[in-house]
Parts: structure tokens; C-alpha cells; sequence
């Protein structure tokens, strides 16, 4: 058959230049060559890196197509290719045409090195003068094959890999023709090379386009974490070399941001999120069918490098935020602080205010309700007078707390004692409010240097809560012992409760849930600024419906 090559080559160079994907442009050029030859069969084999020598195999026929990724050094030492279904002897030849170690005086070798048999119904000649020569076991279906050619493709001296033709009929190239084929196949060898060039640059596109795309999410402050998050999810597929069964998740601080269609693959690719050295997640990637083992099993070392850099852009990303974050809440600190500086000193003044007339309205209340003979009503009115003018006396006082008119007097106290004074009072209460009192006292509890005053203050505050909390009745339970150089009170209540967001707020001056003319919402906030005077702290925890625990923790020491 006469060759003309010019017009095939021009085809193959249209199609390298189209920008298909590597898989699809193998096999298509695997089928032009198949028609163009009139082959049975097409195998290709190239050189896709150097550091690690790995060869990309392709293996065409109109029954099959097989695409593998092969070790050259696992060849090397079993002179085959593992997984690959080829005749035995000629993954041999490749091993030596490859390596520059054939002997191109012998039969069935041309001085380029391609290994070239005409007839193959010959075989005992084949085997007599090369591969018994060899010690190579060689056999072939002679029925679907009577002509193989296997010709190197060379670039710059090197073997980079190969061109394996087979033919139904017999001696279909002259010798002008194998020396045509020759130059084609080391132009189609570097058109190959540069193919895969191409697509190994695409990838790295699309490696930049996703940093980019991330770049540009998080500038965008008006966003949630979650929806950058998710908006960052998206980017990733398109940069990976499957994006059609790619799909991805990020846990952060253990919330799952995957997509509802997320399903694990049999194949992952991780990295963590380690935000000043703390790890707060992950990010995956996964396929969700089975792919060519590549360099980290299905996944290539420049797809480990790109996970990782998105890993670490997002943990600056989320360190950002959080640093956003904290300088918000530090400015409505200072906001608030300045705030409660000024309602500070009008409460102060304002309680100065109220003193001298609201002791004078306590004063006459009580001595005109000694008065004889007054009527039952009156009687009822002065004792509802009396009761008012000492609660706004109580408001008074905690006014004068929060804005810090008072100091505290420290002295040694007996923490156990100061607990059972102050129950006294609150016994009867109890009683009629169906509340069972349960008080659990350490034995030799250590004494402490507190002022009695303010700690009383900080007990009746929170067990008025708790007696507010349980409306219904309820159990009431006080406890005090001491572990680890402090000295715990801890007062647990099963009223309603409360959710997170009330928790987190309750210490904050002037917040209450309770309605008008119940409280000002200060009691939790003085509570907190009298544990803190001391050097102490104070713990909460509360489930809606489940009731509420303060925790007080005062250190055994002596100021």
C-alpha cells in the first residue's frame, strides 16, 4: 500500500489543538489511526514524567479500549506490565526497544530500533532466529494478526515511548513505507507530548482559576461563613481532573457544610484546616467511581498541592473572620462599657437622689401604721406602702452596686453559716410556693476572707431567680464544698430554663426576661461584678425545660 501521511498528520494536529480532554483525544486519535492502517489493533505508550518514569497507556481496538497509567520500574523488574492484557513477549520487546537495548542486526529490527514482522504464520522461524536467541516466551493469535509493528517514539535522542500497530493482513509495508511510518510516528510522538503538555497546563488553569475564584469570595464581607463556605465548595470540582464525579465537603468546629447530594466515594482526598495551630476541620475530595491509580491513588501530587493551598487560604480566610469578629465585639464592648459608665454615674446620683425621701416615706409608713384604731383598709395600704418603699430600697441598692458607690468590707467568713442566714428567710417562701429545699453542706468548710454582705447579696439574687423560675413548684438544691484551692457554692433550680442565647446574655446589664415592673436587670449583672471582685468566676448551665446550675468558685486564699 502506497502512504500518504501528510493529511493524517494535519487531521491529528487539528484535534491536538481543540482543546479535548486528554482521554477523549487519545481515543480519538487511536480510532483515525485504526482506520487509516486498517489495524486490528493500536497501542500507544508515552512518557508523562521523568522523576518517577511512568508511562500513559492506551490499547485500542473496535472491541476494546483500555487507558492505564503504568510503572515503568515495576516493567524493569518483571518484565511485564502488571494488569495489562498483552501477548506474551511483546511487553518484553517494549522493555528492551525503550531501554535502547535491542540488536538492530538481528531479524525483525530496522537501524531506528522499530521491531517489524511481515508474517507472522512464520513463527518457529521468529522464535529460531530472536527470541529463543533471548530466552522470550512469544505467542500470538496469528488468526486475528499476520503483521505487528512496533516503532519508538524519540524526542531529543530519548525513547519516550511507543507506536504498536498490528495488521489482519499480511506483509502490508515495504520497506520504504516502515521508514515513512518511522518520521510519522516520531511527529505523532511529540504531538502526543505536546498534547499532554497542553492538558497538564489546562489543569493548571484550572488550579488558578479556583484560587482566584476563592480570592475573590473573600473579599466579600457581607457574607456568611456558610454561604463562603459553600460558594468555595463549588469552585473546587472544575479544578479537579474529573470534575463529573467530583464532589466535596467541609466539616468546621464539627458542623457538617456538605451539599445534600454529597456521598462518600470509594476514592478521598483530605486536608486539614489548622488555624493557629489549632485544627478546627477538614476538606475533602472525593471521586464517586472508580479512577486510574495515579499518584496518591486516584489523585494526582499536583491535586495534593492544590487541596493543601486551599486548605491553608481557607484557614486564613476563617482567622480573618474570626479576628473580624472579635475587633466587632471588643468595639460594642467599649461601646457598652462607656455606656454603662454613664448610666453608672446617673444611677449613683440618681439613688443619692432617692435616699433621703424614700427613707422618710419608710419612716412615716411605719410609724402611722402603729397608730390606733385604723381602719383594716388603711392598715393593708400602709403595710403595701412599707413592702414598695423597701423594694425600691433593694433597687437602690443594687443601683449603688453596679455603679461601684460601695465598697466592699472583707473579712473572715464562715461560707456554711452566711448560706443557712440566708435560707432563713427564703424557708417559708418555699413552703407556699410547693418548692422542696434541699441543702447539702461540706463538713469543715475552709474559712474564707469575703465581704459577708455582698456574697449574701449574690445568693439572694440567684435564688430569687431560681424561686421566679419555678412558678409550678420545683426542687431547690444549695450545695458548698471545696476542691483543687477553691471554694464552691452551687445552686441548682428545675425551672423552666433557658436556651443558649438567653445564657449568653444574662450577665449583661439591664438584659431581663421578665416583664415590666418585675426587674431592671441588674441582679445577674451585680453578681457577676461581685464574684469578680473577688477573683472568683461564676459558671452556668441551663436546658430549656430541664432547669438552670450557677456554679460559684471563690479562691481559698486571704486578701
Amino acid at each position: 500500500m502506497k502512504i500518504d501521511l501528510t493529511s493524517l498528520l494535519y487531521q491529528i494536529l487539528q484535534i491536538a489543538n481543540s482543546g479535548l480532554t486528554r482521554s477523549y483525544f487519545l481515543r480519538k486519535i487511536s480510532t483515525i489511526l485504526t482506520d487509516f492502517f486498517r489495524c486490528t489493533e493500536v497501542v500507544q505508550l508515552l512518557k508523562v514524567h521523568n522523576d518517577q518514569p511512568r508511562y500513559e497507556l492506551l490499547k485500542f481496538s473496535r472491541r476494546t479500549f483500555v487507558y492505564n497509567i503504568l510503572n515503568f520500574e515495576e516493567l524493569k523488574k518483571n518484565h511485564h506490565f502488571k494488569g495489562v492484557d498483552l501477548n506474551k513477549g511483546t511487553d518484553n520487546i517494549w522493555l528492551n526497544i525503550l531501554q535502547d537495548k535491542f540488536n538492530s542486526t538481528l531479524p525483525f529490527f530496522t537501524k531506528k530500533g522499530t521491531f517489524w514482522i511481515e508474517n507472522l504464520d512464520n513463527l518457529s522461524s521468529i522464535r529460531k532466529h530472536f527470541f529463543e536467541q533471548e530466552s522470550v516466551q512469544f505467542s500470538i493469535d496469528a488468526k486475528n494478526c499476520k503483521s505487528l509493528v512496533i516503532i519508538p517514539f524519540l524526542f531529543s535522542n530519548e525513547r519516550i515511548g511507543l507506536l504498536q500497530l498490528k495488521n489482519i493482513k499480511k506483509n502490508v509495508f515495504s520497506e520504504y513505507e516502515i521508514e515513512v511510518v518511522e518520521e510519522f510516528a516520531q511527529t505523532l510522538g511529540v504531538i502526543m507530548l505536546n498534547q499532554y503538555s497542553q492538558a497538564a497546563l489546562q489543569e493548571r488553569v484550572k488550579e488558578l482559576t479556583c484560587l482566584y475564584g476563592m480570592s475573590q469570595i473573600a473579599k466579600q464581607i457581607d457574607i456568611s461563613l456558610e454561604d463562603l463556605l459553600y460558594r468555595i465548595m463549588e469552585l473546587i470540582p472544575p479544578a479537579w481532573q474529573y470534575p463529573e464525579i467530583t464532589q466535596t465537603r467541609i466539616i468546621l468546629d464539627g458542623f457538617d457544610f456538605s451539599k445534600p447530594e454529597f456521598e462518600e466515594g470509594r476514592h478521598k482526598l483530605w486536608a486539614d484546616i489548622v488555624v493557629d495551630g489549632e485544627r478546627r476541620g477538614v476538606i475533602e475530595v472525593v471521586y464517586v467511581e472508580k479512577c486510574l491509580e495515579l499518584d496518591e491513588g486516584p489523585f494526582l501530587k499536583e491535586e495534593r498541592k492544590l487541596i493543601d493551598t486551599i486548605a491553608n487560604e481557607l484557614a486564613i480566610i476563617i482567622k480573618r473572620r474570626d479576628t473580624e469578629e472579635e475587633k466587632t465585639d471588643l468595639k460594642n464592648q467599649l461601646h457598652h462599657a462607656d455606656r454603662l459608665a454613664t448610666v453608672g454615674e446617673l444611677a449613683a446620683g440618681v439613688a443619692h437622689e432617692l435616699n433621703e425621701p424614700l427613707g422618710s416615706i419608710l419612716g412615716f409608713a411605719q410609724l402611722a401604721s402603729k397608730s390606733c384604731g385604723l381602719p383594716q383598709q388603711a392598715e393593708k395600704d400602709l403595710e403595701k406602702i412599707v413592702k414598695s418603699s423597701l423594694h425600691a430600697r433593694e433597687i437602690i441598692k443594687n443601683l449603688m452596686s453596679f455603679s461601684r458607690e460601695t465598697q466592699p468590707e472583707k473579712k473572715k467568713t464562715d461560707v456554711n453559716q452566711l448560706v443557712e442566714e440566708c435560707i432563713y428567710f427564703f424557708k417559708s417562701r418555699c413552703y407556699k410556693g410547693g418548692i422542696v429545699l434541699s441543702i447539702s453542706l461540706e463538713p469543715d468548710l475552709p474559712i474564707i476572707t469575703v465581704d459577708p454582705v455582698q456574697i449574701e447579696q449574690v445568693l439572694i439574687n440567684i435564688i430569687v431567680n431560681a424561686m421566679q423560675a419555678m412558678p409550678e413548684g420545683g426542687k431547690l438544691d444549695i450545695q458548698t464544698r471545696s476542691n483543687d484551692g477553691n471554694l464552691n457554692i452551687i445552686i441548682n433550680d428545675t425551672g423552666h430554663g433557658m436556651s443558649q442565647e438567653v445564657m449568653e446574655k444574662i450577665f449583661n446589664s439591664f438584659f431581663t426576661t421578665k416583664k415590666i415592673g418585675k426587674g431592671i436587670g441588674l441582679g445577674l449583672s451585680v453578681v457577676k461584678g461581685i464574684i469578680a471582685s473577688h477573683n472568683g468566676n461564676i459558671k452556668v448551665e441551663s436546658e430549656p425545660g430541664k432547669g438552670t446550675q450557677f456554679e460559684i468558685n471563690l479562691p481559698i486564699t486571704k486578701y
